[in-house]
């Protein structure tokens, strides 16, 4: 149940002592000078009970404590054990010096069933909301700039054998609730089998712990009935599935079976996920969050992250900065529709590497579906490329015996038979990419996309983002939510404090 009012109040022996230690210019005075989380109360008072129950803790205070954590890289028990002996933290949540703190486990219930995600967001939003009000972010931002950085999952990552026996031995136990016959039968036999495999390799035992669970998936799925009981057979069928050397989206973990391998540009891998913002460009605030798992492409969440912006307040920027792994067609359409300048690099293909033409050489006449090639020679035999992954498109054909005798061969293909000219549905939309990465305006803006590393380096080192608290996608990005807003807090406090020095300097300079 929820108190009528917020009770939180420092009474005036304890204020006196708060002020003579706490510094003026610490972090967490400027914080309550500059931010308001007075909103907080309201938007979660639909979670609590109206007259049931006792009366719970402050959301406010709560999600203060939640801050807290991230700030200053402290765990729930840590947060608690801090706040017993450090004055700061306990003017900052308004607590008196002997007031009473609750317990570490709180946090955890007020964070995940109080709040969850959506109300995170929310929250986060509504943070930003006030960096546009103060003046720190225009009604429509002038230039973002969009980029991700991965968060390790909270497990360890099992070989491949111990992954499926894993799936196995927790879908023996959510089979003895189903029936008790057969899950003891499949325990014994998965024992004696194991018993019998001593001595082998972890390769040699895999084909035949992978046979008995087949035949388990095979002879009980349809037992199963409650979501929970399909989850996790559905877990084992994936994981053996993904055995399959043409398995794509690999599980890597049970205990966290949203987590996912995702390669970095320098050919290291990474388990877990991808924290994915979009900052404004002027302030460097983070203006839109989301995570995914760590195999998802970076180009595939710009729509998303920018639309985010877009729906809350109404808005687009007017320019959008980003890696080449945002070079894909369909965002620079998006931006071109939008009135969006895309400050976007331009992704090098096979071609440009092996110094041969690509298909921006050739002329694409799209009326008469023909292609030409840099020699002037031209062909309308083409096939429909669907299902490419990124972009459909357009396949055009050059025989042997068109490109016999041309003298840029060499410069064209490696092949001795036939040229192959992969032409994408966003041709214009790319060629319309390239000629804007010469422009002096694209070299401009690009020398400020740096400052979106700094963010994500002060979120990693700062604010716990690098390896996640929790375990799910969902809590995850919850995870990230929270480091993002302590890291949006501290630097809007920061510019707030520094507007309001100005504005009173220039007072007394009138006066």
């Amino acid at each position: 149940m929820l108190r009528k009012t917020n009770s939180k109040q420092i009474s005036a022996f304890d204020q006196y002592y708060y002020d003579k230690i706490i510094p003026q210019n610490h972090l967490l005075k400027e914080i309550d000078a500059t931010v308001d989380f007075s909103f907080i109360r309201g938007m979660l008072s639909d979670r609590y009970s109206v007259d049931r129950g006792r009366p719970a803790q402050e959301p406010e205070f709560m999600f203060k404590i939640c801050l807290l954590e991230y700030l200053y890289n402290l765990s729930d028990v840590q947060v608690i054990e801090h706040i017993r002996v450090n004055l700061a933290y306990r003017w900052f949540l308004g607590l008196n010096l002997d007031g009473d703190l609750p317990d570490d486990s709180t946090i955890s219930y007020f964070r995940v069933n109080r709040v969850g995600l959506q109300k995170f967001q929310e929250i986060f939003q509504h943070l930003v909301d006030q960096c546009i009000e103060a003046g720190l972010i225009g009604r429509q931002p002038k230039r973002a700039i969009i980029d991700s950085t991965h968060i390790i999952a909270d497990v360890a990552i099992p070989t491949w054998l111990t992954l499926v026996r894993q799936a196995f031995e927790k879908s023996i136990r959510t089979l003895l609730s189903v029936d008790q016959v057969k899950a003891e039968d499949f325990q014994q036999r998965y024992q004696k089998l194991w018993e019998e495999l001593k001595g082998k390799t972890r390769d040699e035992k895999l084909p035949y712990v992978l046979e008995l669970a087949t035949e388990l998936v095979e002879t009980t799925e349809s037992l199963f009935e409650k979501e929970e009981e399909r989850t996790t057979i559905a877990l084992l069928k994936k994981v053996i599935s993904d055995r399959k050397d043409s398995a794509k989206d690999r599980i890597i973990s049970v205990v966290d079976s949203d987590a996912r391998t995702g390669h970095k540009s320098d050919m290291r891998t990474i388990q877990g996920y991808k924290d994915h913002i979009l900052m404004d460009e002027e302030s460097e605030i983070i203006t839109a969050v989301k995570v995914t798992p760590a195999n998802a492409e970076d180009g595939d969440q710009l729509i998303d992250l920018i639309t985010q912006f877009k729906k809350r307040h109404g808005t687009l920027p007017t320019e959008t900065s980003a890696d080449k792994g945002y070079w894909f067609g369909k965002n620079l359409r998006f931006l071109h529709e939008n009135q969006i300048v895309g400050h976007i690099s331009v992704m090098k293909t096979k071609q440009h590497t092996q110094g041969l033409f690509a298909p921006e050489h050739f002329q694409f006449d799209k009326e008469n579906m023909k292609l030409t090639c840099p020699n002037g020679v031209s062909t309308t035999r083409y096939r429909e490329k669907k299902n490419r992954g990124k972009e459909e498109g357009y396949e055009f054909i050059y025989t042997k015996s068109r490109c016999q005798g041309c003298p840029l061969r060499s410069k064209c293909t490696n092949s001795k038979t036939v040229r192959h000219v992969y032409i994408s549905n966003y041709y214009f939309d790319l060629e319309r990419g390239r000629e804007h990465y010469q422009t002096d305006e694209y070299k401009e803006a690009s020398k400020n996309r740096w400052l979106i590393e700094r963010r994500h380096a002060d979120k990693v080192r700062n604010h716990s983002l690098r390896r996640s608290r929790y375990r799910g996608l969902e809590r995850t990005s919850i995870h990230s939510l929270l480091s993002t807003i302590a890291c949006n807090v501290k630097r809007m406090s920061k510019l707030i404090t520094q507007k309001q020095q100005r504005e009173k300097s220039a007072l007394l300079q009138e006066s």
